[in-house]
């Protein structure tokens, strides 16, 4: 009895006392974008009873101390304190002012900081840590993007246009930051997705599962759902240089993390189940490309636990007020590290007082880790694939893979990013940005453009008009039909272009191509060889053309990615030469001078590249570029004295191109080109070396050549530019303040002509009246060019300064110029 007597009170006093337990909860935000603020210190005031929020900013503090007040506290934000009322349910919600963070508060005493010893611990157990050491892994990953023009305010707001929009807006809900300024939300995507990942060879792939997105402008989700996954959203502080918007960021973490970075241990703090060192990290200089925030560091093994950091408005970067980063880490069964959630958020800010800023917004949650266990390589060939129903996903299917649901903010932007999309204002706008950075504009089945072809002027034609369009994947999502019509009201010639594409293989991107082409061209500046630098392209054919001629074509092109990275493309093309300049040479088969000429070609192409990224742009393949290995390219073509070919000879052209992140000193980017032509030919089917005689600068000439100045039957050249991305000028004040940055350029050209081909251009035409012989350089003395320059002037303009070291007796050679571009770079 007494037993039971005992039991019964012991019973009673462990009911009484939880039922004493409090349990207050909720979430901690950022009031000036709505997002969760992890890693935030929570505590009953006046006691020592608190906790952490976790990466969603959530908090549970279960006790049985009342207090009255509860306080939330975190480095970067105003603190923040609310009164506790007591009740059943106690739910208390913080959004939290961002603060500036002053390096001034922090006094440190002499001798080593003990931070230090921290850091190099953390760095010298990196080997261990970082993720590249597993021979692969995969994981299923949850994506959230969500876009929102910001400050939408003052003249901007009092746009007639605008208005109508704010007016449908308020009729949703009004989305506001800490200003009070109205934001509009104009693209949201959630995307699930398989990723995979393999070190040896280099191999990523990414299977999105399913995709569902809105955007003012889209039009077809199969592109966008490309880039909303994971495969974008790389962020490894194991590597000494993080790529962030093209940049190269110094992690806190780097091998040589004391030549930028200064640190402060805050606290020591149990982190989950982890004890941890909290540590403040804060860039040396201001202006360099570093991180300021927080970081955890295990103190069992000096692992990363997780990271709150933050690119601050004072790095040299145009237009971008802030890029803050937060992720957590977990460890794998093998040891290295692998992400478990990631957010950024990236400001820009607006680039005048009449225009709106930008706020992106990302979270990516990946789950079920599997490492060691690389499949073979033949199964990452395609680097992005969608499946076929991935745009089918329904609420349930959502609302199960969510690490946790949609906040009441992001359901409203979401909503209004639907209603903005119909709003037909907003359709006309960015359709008409569209028009103006693709040159083509969307009607129905077919793109009208590109805008460029409509009007131009040159000596030949006089003033020339044209129209044309293309076909898109609403035609058809195989067949690609485009053309374009012009006239000349000087020449009273009409030029053509008709293409007809076929895509046969979307896998292994395998297309075959017919066209017809009547067109006025220019020696050593062919439409053709320039297509990927419209501009300076269309600055060559305006006013005077240099050694003009009358082309026609019909060209049968096919092309197929026979593995990974590996493109073959062939072709075969008949060209009808007719010359508008004086021009001549000696036709072998009759004996005879001839100013024109019928060529019959057959044309291979390789290219190779090893880790570039390549995506599906509706019906066209659209290259990201490379990330770290070079891209080789190498072409040929064997010109036939048979099937209405005059010329029997062959071209061989090879390249390489990479880009060089240098770390602290900048990125650098060459091209090595090089070539030979067999058999004996008109000049025009030499290399004839393009030189720029405008004003603007670009990086497919040799900037200080005169056009047509040289030409080659065996060539070789070497491009150098380098960016320094701030690097020097960084500690000059009044430079520090303008981000002005340092550039640098250097091309060298060896290049010969065989005796065969220098006879065979005659130096008088067919009346006998002397024509001007071609250039050539001498094969022992290369033509060398050196620059340097300013880029980021007002942000958006570069002065590049070009001297010319050898051939500078050449008639018209300039051993000094200056060249000036804009461009837009962060």
């Amino acid at each position: 009895m007494k037993r039971v007597f005992l039991f019964v009170l012991l019973f009673f006093g462990f009911l009484t006392l939880s039922l004493a337990q409090n349990i207050i909860k909720g979430k901690v935000t950022d009031i000036e974008t709505g997002d969760p603020i992890p890693f935030a210190s929570v505590i009953l005031k006046g006691t020592q009873v608190g906790i952490t929020t976790d990466f969603e900013g959530n908090y549970v503090i279960t006790t049985s101390i009342k207090a009255d007040s509860i306080q939330v506290s975190y480095v970067g934000f105003v603190s923040q304190t609310k009164p506790i009322v007591y009740s059943q349910s106690i739910v208390i919600n913080f959004q939290l002012l961002p603060s500036t963070f002053n390096l001034s508060e922090f006094v440190f005493e002499s001798g080593e900081n003990p931070a230090f010893a921290i850091i190099r611990k953390a760095v010298e157990s990196k080997e261990k840590f970082d993720k590249r050491n597993l021979t692969a892994y995969e994981s299923d990953n949850y994506t959230k993007i969500e876009l929102d023009l910001d400050e939408v305010e003052g003249a901007f707001q009092e746009r007639n246009q605008v208005k109508k929009v704010i007016a449908v807006m308020d009729s949703i809900k009004q989305l506001t930051n800490d200003e009070g300024k109205k934001i509009l939300p104009v693209f949201f995507s959630e995307t699930f997705s398989k990723f995979y990942f393999r070190t040896d060879p280099l191999l990523k792939k990414e299977i999105i599962e399913n995709s569902k997105l809105s955007g003012v402008g889209i039009t077809d989700g199969t592109t966008v759902s490309q880039i909303t996954g994971s495969a974008f959203q790389e962020y490894n502080f194991y590597r000494n240089w993080l790529t962030i918007v093209e940049k190269e960021f110094v992690s806190p973490i780097a091998d040589g993390w004391k030549t930028f970075y200064d640190y402060d241990l805050m606290d020591s703090l149990m982190v989950g189940e982890d004890f941890c060192y909290m540590l403040k990290v804060y860039p040396l200089r201001e202006q360099d490309l570093a991180f300021t925030g927080t970081i955890w560091i295990k103190k069992e093994d000096y692992a990363l636990k997780q990271v709150d950091l933050t690119i601050p408005k004072s790095a040299n970067l145009n237009f971008i007020e802030r890029i803050k980063i937060q992720q957590e880490l977990v460890a794998t069964d093998a040891g290295p590290l692998l992400p478990s959630k990631t957010r950024v958020l990236i400001k820009i800010s607006k680039i005048t007082d009449n225009t709106v800023g930008l706020l992106a917004k990302f979270y990516n949650s990946g789950t079920n880790f599997t490492v060691n266990n690389p499949l073979p390589p033949s199964f990452y060939f395609q680097a992005i694939q969608l499946k076929e129903d991935f745009d089918k996903g329904t609420e349930e299917f959502w609302q199960n893979v969510r690490p946790e649901p949609l906040s009441a903010q992001e359901i409203v932007s979401r909503q209004m990013v639907d209603t903005l999309s119909r709003i037909p204002i907003i359709r006309f706008y960015s359709e008409g940005l569209k028009f103006l950075g693709t040159g083509f504009l969307p009607v129905g089945k077919v793109d009208l453009g590109p805008w460029t072809g409509l009007v131009n002027y040159n000596n030949i034609e006089g003033l020339r008009l044209g129209a044309g369009l293309r076909t898109n994947f609403k035609f058809s999502k195989k067949y690609i039909l485009s053309g374009y019509l012009a006239y000349g009201f000087a020449d009273n010639q009409i030029k053509y272009f008709l293409s007809g594409t076929k895509i046969l293989d979307r896998k292994r991107w395998t297309t075959i191509q017919v066209n017809t082409q009547r067109e006025i061209d220019q020696v050593g500046l062919e439409i053709e060889n320039l297509s990927l630098n419209s501009i300076f392209l269309a600055a060559s054919r305006f006013g005077t053309l240099n050694k003009p001629y009358y082309a026609k074509y019909y060209r049968l092109i096919t092309q197929r990615e026979v593995f990974k990275g590996f493109n073959l493309t062939a072709g075969f093309t008949r060209k009808e030469f007719d010359p508008a300049f004086d021009f001549s040479y000696y036709d072998e088969t009759t004996g005879n001078y001839k100013s024109r000429f019928d060529l019959a070609q057959v044309t291979m192409g390789l290219r190779y590249g090893r880790d570039e990224v390549n995506i599906t742009n509706d019906n066209y393949r659209v290259s990201l570029g490379p990330v770290k290995w070079p891209i080789f390219d190498f072409r040929f073509t064997q010109g036939l004295n048979s099937l209405g070919g005059d010329i029997n000879y062959q071209k061989y052209v090879m390249s390489i191109y990479q880009k060089l992140n240098l770390g602290l000193l900048g990125v650098s980017r060459y091209e090595l080109r090089s070539g030979f032509v067999r058999g004996t030919v008109p000049y025009p089917l030499l290399e004839n070396h393009i030189g720029n005689e405008t004003i603007f600068y670009t990086t497919v000439a040799f900037n200080l050549m005169n056009f047509n100045e040289f030409a080659s039957d065996r060539f070789a050249s070497l491009s150098y530019r380098h960016s320094f991305e701030g690097f020097g000028l960084n500690w000059i004040p009044l430079i520090k303040k303008l981000k002005w940055r340092a550039v640098a350029n250097g091309n060298v050209l060896w290049g010969s002509v065989s005796d065969k081909n220098l006879t065979n251009s005659s130096d008088l035409d067919e009346e006998g009246n002397p024509i001007p012989a071609f250039g050539r350089l001498d094969q022992d003395l290369p033509y060398i060019e050196v620059g340097y320059g300013i880029e980021n002037i007002f942000k958006f303009f570069r002065v590049d300064f070009f001297h010319r070291l050898t051939y500078l007796d050449n008639p018209g050679a300039n051993s000094f110029g200056v060249k000036v571009s804009a461009q837009i770079i962060l």
